[in-house]
């Protein structure tokens, strides 16, 4: 299971499921390309959780959907899951949002909030991905760019 997101120019920005399908069929080398240039992050395991540190059940809506799942979702036709586009506004919040957010203060209180207790390598990994993320938002932010996500489970 894993999430890849791709930072582009609007100009590129896919209309459809085909369009996000050919941006991403790349060589592996490729796409570890644009991860290293920043341009893309990829998150393994754990988005599940990070999700929530960013959206607890007690606050609804508001930016906090963003980092991870949120955006408008681009309908597979052959039933996969599908894409979800961030347009370059939204972007913009996503990164505002988690320059806002402390994952210290968030893991502090998802610990406080769980009956079960949450292990070091979760930990280091959902904080490796906040700042994967929160660097790809702001650079993408920067140069006006949307983003794609495309989810594989």
């Amino acid at each position: 299971m894993w999430i890849y997101f791709q930072g582009l120019e609007s100009s590129g920005l896919p209309a459809d499921a085909a369009g996000c399908e050919a941006l991403l069929d790349v060589e592996f080398d490729e796409l570890r390309r644009r991860v290293r240039a920043g341009d893309a992050v990829w998150l393994e395991s754990g988005f599940f959780q990070l999700n929530e540190l960013y959206w607890p059940p007690s606050e609804p809506g508001g930016d906090r959907e963003l980092p991870v799942f949120g955006g408008r979702h681009i309908q597979d036709p052959g039933g996969g899951p599908g894409y979800v586009v961030l347009d370059p506004p939204e972007v913009t919040r996503t990164a505002a949002y988690l320059e806002r957010v402390s994952f210290l203060d968030r893991w502090q209180e998802r610990r406080q909030l769980s009956s079960s207790a949450l292990d070091e390598e979760l930990r280091e990994r959902l904080a490796q991905y906040h700042e994967d993320l929160r660097a790809f938002y702001g650079r993408s932010a920067e140069r006006g760019w949307a983003v794609v996500k495309h989810f594989s489970f």
